[in-house]
């Protein structure tokens, strides 16, 4: 009897591992929470978040943790602004926690700034009230958020708003953009050190240079040519498709560095993207309705369908492994230039961003390769 139980126990385990291997080996998960003052000063913060998004993003994906790279998700709120309704706090979730990065530029690129009343306590308690944060202890979970106007501004408390962080096991970095001198300055950094984090100041307003390099165009070229590998599907496919051009334009300047994040494994666009629904098991070929396809696609039988979508993923994956051997190129380059240079580091948002998940990350058993 007892050999029998033993052997139908290791059935049972074997058999809930097949039939649920995403609970059995789910990857690690990084959770960032952006949270910005959108009042009238603030033009060069949205200006900056907008912009280096992108190096923060590529600075992520050298992370891995288990040796596989985590899944990422992003959340944005703007608060501070008098287009707001007072009643909410000047508060506005623009996107909960999301994996499409195209969906968090577009949002960015929504702010419009406006005076208003910058309640930080309201804004940091309706991110850990309102999102879906993990309940995984092993993923790591922070807050930035980004003013310049009193930490204490408002009917919230901050101190509270700060401790529902702690118990979440959240970090929170706190950005200030105003003088390094202001005696507001204290409690923003007092925000930091209650819920573990690291405390900033930056000029929000500084000029970001874009070294140029020979590998730009190429890159550029090969971006271009990533765009026509994806199959948009469903009600969101066409929706998805423009907002990826779009995105590509707002980029400007730094469609370099968009161009890398979207050879990563972080640009992941299910919701609108038949290759990457079909990776993530989010669909299935059989399942999907002509209708839903793209007019190209639906005169095929489902053998032709097998051979399209496998040929665009070949072709997908040949044209990201050409961006990163570029990117590494151009990284070298640009490095090279630097340290030429007299002005070697920026104190702008990417930097304080990256420094601080650097450090953090590490202590959270994430590491950088």
């Amino acid at each position: 009897m007892q050999k029998l139980a033993k052997n139908l126990f290791a059935t049972a385990l074997t058999l809930s591992i097949l039939c649920f291997p995403t609970a059995a080996f789910a990857k690690a998960k990084i959770q960032i929470a952006i949270l910005l003052d959108s009042s009238n000063s603030m033009d060069g913060l949205i200006d900056q978040t907008r912009t280096q998004l992108w190096q923060i993003v590529n600075f992520l994906t050298k992370v891995t943790k288990d040796g596989e790279v985590p899944e990422l998700e992003v959340a944005v709120y703007h608060y501070g602004n008098d287009s707001l309704p007072s009643s909410e706090g000047f508060v506005r979730l623009l996107t909960g926690f999301t994996p499409e990065l195209d969906l968090v530029s577009e949002k960015l690129f929504s702010i419009k700034t406006n005076g208003g009343q910058e309640y930080a306590g309201w804004v940091i308690r309706s991110a850990m009230q309102e999102l879906n944060w993990s309940k995984n202890q092993e993923d790591f979970r922070v807050i930035f958020i980004a003013g310049n106007e009193p930490f204490d501004q408002g009917p919230i408390v901050w101190t509270q708003s700060v401790n529902l962080a702690v118990k979440g096991d959240t970090i929170i970095n706190t950005i200030y953009c105003g003088s390094a001198e202001s005696q507001e300055r204290q409690l923003w950094a007092s925000g930091a050190t209650v819920a573990k984090g690291s405390h900033f100041n930056i000029n929000q307003n500084q000029v970001i240079v874009v070294i140029k390099s020979p590998y730009d165009d190429e890159i550029s070229s090969w971006n271009t040519k990533l765009n026509q590998t994806y199959i948009p599907y469903g009600r969101e496919g066409r929706i998805g498709q423009q907002r990826q051009e779009v995105e590509d334009s707002n980029a400007g300047r730094n469609l370099l560095m968009r161009g890398v994040s979207k050879a990563s494994e972080y640009y992941d666009n299910a919701s609108w993207d038949l290759l990457d629904a079909l990776e993530n098991g989010r669909v299935t070929l059989e399942s999907l309705s002509d209708d839903a396809l793209p007019e190209i696609m639906r005169v095929m039988t489902l053998t032709e369908k097998r051979a399209y979508v496998a040929a665009k993923k070949a072709e997908r994956e040949s044209i990201k492994k050409t961006i990163r051997d570029l990117s590494q190129k151009r990284t070298e380059y640009v490095e090279q230039q630097r340290q030429s240079s007299t002005n070697r580091g920026e104190n702008t948002l990417d930097s304080v961003i990256i420094q601080s998940l650097r450090q953090q990350l590490a202590a959270k058993g994430f590491k950088l390769n």
